[in-house]
């Protein structure tokens, strides 16, 4: 049991059980449980849940309770095309925000990946993956924007974490590894356009990959295209 808790860390917990698929879709989260479990009253539980259920991340049934959102593809292929146009705001809008202590955590993050050696959990890459998106989201200084990006990152990431038992995790390994690099060398120099072409590069790669991986499926990624 966990002490301490208020809605903000509740929130940020389960986002990220969620995204991890600790808490897979269609599986019910209970106010009275969590509340048990997190050693709080209902009431900061209440207001995570809220705040998940405006993420698009669970949502309330009427005689059921709160169920974690199905993976709907078709929505999340607009999802794709919208956090394109975001990656592309980031050079745009925002000013690089980050102090030395913030490049030498992501080159950890990077080294972390890095000497993962298969077969390895792919729980610890989907993890290293959301560790370095939280890192670099708290450089993007257009708060408005840091907050959509947040936002609809963790509703894509689900994707792709349930597509990595099927997907080539080395090749996974090293993307990630080559895109931390190339996102540490745009940031020392406080390049966030520079940090925007190598996101969306990589992600447009990644797009791909999960492309080729469902093709023939009863779900279809359609890979997000710049109009």
């Amino acid at each position: 049991m966990s002490r301490g808790h208020d809605a903000q860390s509740i929130f940020e917990e389960l986002r990220e059980r969620i995204s991890l698929l600790d808490h897979p879709p269609g599986s019910l989260l209970s106010e009275n449980r969590l509340a048990a479990d997190y050693g709080v009253s209902r009431t900061p539980v209440r207001r995570a849940l809220q705040r998940l259920e405006f993420e698009g991340l669970v949502t309330a049934v009427r005689g059921v309770g709160t169920v974690v959102t199905p993976i709907d593809m078709m929505y999340l292929t607009q999802v794709y095309a919208l956090r394109l146009k975001l990656i592309d705001l980031i050079g745009e809008l925002s000013p690089a925000h980050v102090t030395g202590a913030d490049l030498a955590l992501l080159a950890e993050q990077r080294d972390a990946v890095r000497t993962l050696r298969a077969p390895f959990p792919t729980r610890r890459l989907a993890e290293a993956y959301l560790r370095f998106n939280e890192e670099l989201t708290r450089a993007i200084g257009n708060r408005p924007l840091r907050e959509t990006s947040d936002r609809y990152f963790h509703q894509t990431s689900r994707v792709w974490n349930q597509l990595l038992p099927e997907l080539d995790l080395d090749e996974e390994r090293c993307e990630i590894v080559a895109e931390i690099d190339r996102v540490l060398d745009a940031l020392r120099d406080r390049d966030m356009a520079r940090v925007a072409r190598v996101r969306r590069s990589h992600f447009e790669r990644c797009l791909r990959r999960m492309n080729d991986r469902i093709a023939g499926a009863d779900l279809e990624v359609a890979a997000a295209r710049d109009p």
